[in-house]
């Protein structure tokens, strides 16, 4: 229904009608409504490269995360911390570490909506990028402890810029394909840090990343900023990046929170499954290897970020193949659990694939809020997903003692996917829907 002004026209869509969109306001004008096929799309070649040099971010990203995870038990060993005390060390450095991708989220996804896609991109590598090669050079745990923060920090604007910057930048029709593609070249990330991690002494593989960050830094000059984002740079009197208008409505906020439960699941298998596999298996006469297990599930989580873009595409539905792959998870999960000992590793390839829900469910975000929350908001989710690792990982570590880490990780990893599954349940289709809207 539109509302005309003297040069403005007010365009409600389907969407902004329904429960959790009676806020977002479509803003076109007429001129604009006109060209909008046109004016708002990129030629193929520069959209490759924006889509390239933004995924390349989030390899960066997933591989400090899975680095430290491979790394964990060697480097505490070098600074002192004793078998017995690992598990809590390892909890405590990667609480911090998160605690700092809170912070970071919020700063970095506001930041993003205020002054642009691009500013995040330089801020959040560069910060993440020192911090880590002072990593290499850490010789007791408070400095540890403080350096995981701010790595923290610094890699809390990777994924949502990226991913914020493809779902603004793809034609809506193929959008999952190009989050796809950013997705898949992150989570080849872990791929590398858990190849990388195996072979190289633990500071030289932290400074290795650090490293990489600065060199991604100089590839990020040349990129230019999205035309959705464009746009809506010189409208003055507009809010963006604005916690109190994300806060402000109650509809706004379940919005928030449903994508942030639908992904828990990811950070209970990374943060439990993976990370913890030597104290779970404790006992069972079988060594494993953080490397190799990592390894494993990030060879199918890279497949699975692939496919479940595609398969959102061929069922025309984000809901519908998020709930396919939550599924598989669960199935694998408790496999992976009760399964063998010795298939361990193995299964958690095919736990990985149905993991890879995450490329969908950070589109889906993306398009759920208007262009001036959008950053904010799919800055925040991932973070606030990855911040879960915090009760999480002190659930798992507080049952334990008293149930034994298999049977802690299954009440712990239930929880989760219970959540998730509700959360997908109730949260709104946005299948090729339209981003040129605002939030009011």
């Amino acid at each position: 229904m539109p509302l005309m002004g003297s040069d403005t026209v007010l365009f409600y869509d389907s969407h902004s009608l329904t429960k959790s969109n009676k806020m977002s306001v479509e803003l076109i004008s007429k001129s604009d409504k006109a060209a909008k096929t046109t004016s708002l799309e990129l030629p193929l070649s520069q959209l490759i490269t924006m889509l390239v040099i933004a995924g390349l971010g989030f390899l960066v990203d997933v591989y400090d995360i899975v680095i430290f995870a491979v790394v964990r038990l060697p480097s505490l060993e070098a600074l002192g911390v004793t078998k017995q005390d690992s598990l809590a060390a390892g909890v405590f450095l990667l609480n911090m570490q998160m605690f700092g991708m809170i912070v970071g989220g919020l700063l970095w996804g506001i930041l993003g909506d205020k002054k642009g896609r691009k500013s995040v991109l330089f801020g959040s590598i560069l910060l993440y990028s020192l911090a880590n090669i002072a990593n290499a050079f850490v010789t007791n745990l408070p400095m540890y402890w403080a350096l995981r923060f701010l790595a923290g920090v610094g890699l809390a604007g990777e994924v949502g810029a990226a991913m914020t910057i493809a779902a603004e930048i793809t034609p809506r029709q193929y959008r999952a394909y190009g989050t796809a593609v950013v997705a898949g070249l992150g989570v080849f990330g872990a791929v590398l840090a858990s190849h990388i991690g195996g072979l190289l002494p633990w500071r030289l593989a932290f400074g290795t990343a650090g490293v990489a960050g600065l060199v991604l830094l100089l590839a990020r000059m040349s990129m230019r900023e999205t035309p959705l984002f464009s746009k809506i740079l010189s409208n003055e009197r507009l809010e963006r990046g604005s916690i109190r208008l994300l806060l402000s409505d109650r509809r706004r906020v379940w919005r928030l929170l449903r994508c942030v439960l639908a992904a828990v699941p990811l950070w209970f298998v990374i943060g439990v499954i993976v990370s913890f596999a030597p104290e779970i298996l404790t006992g069972s006469n079988c060594v494993v290897s953080v490397a190799s297990i990592a390894l494993s599930y990030s060879f199918g989580e890279t497949a699975g970020e692939v496919l479940s873009g595609v398969l959102s595409q061929m069922v025309r539905s984000r809901k519908l193949a998020m709930f396919i792959f939550v599924t598989g998870a669960l199935i694998f999960a408790t496999l992976v659990l009760k399964g063998p000992p010795q298939f361990y590793g193995l299964l958690c390839l095919p736990l990985g694939f149905y993991l890879g829900y995450w490329s969908v469910l950070v589109t889906s975000t993306a398009e759920q809020f208007g262009t001036n929350l959008r950053s904010t908001a799919t800055t925040l989710v991932p973070n606030l997903v990855r911040a879960s690792a915090i009760p999480i990982t002190l659930l798992f570590s507080a049952l334990s003692p008293i149930y034994g880490p298999v049977a802690s990780a299954m009440v712990t990893g239930g929880l989760c996917f219970l959540g998730a599954l509700i959360s997908i349940a109730l949260m709104e289709e946005t299948f090729a829907k339209d981003l040129d809207f605002l939030e009011a």
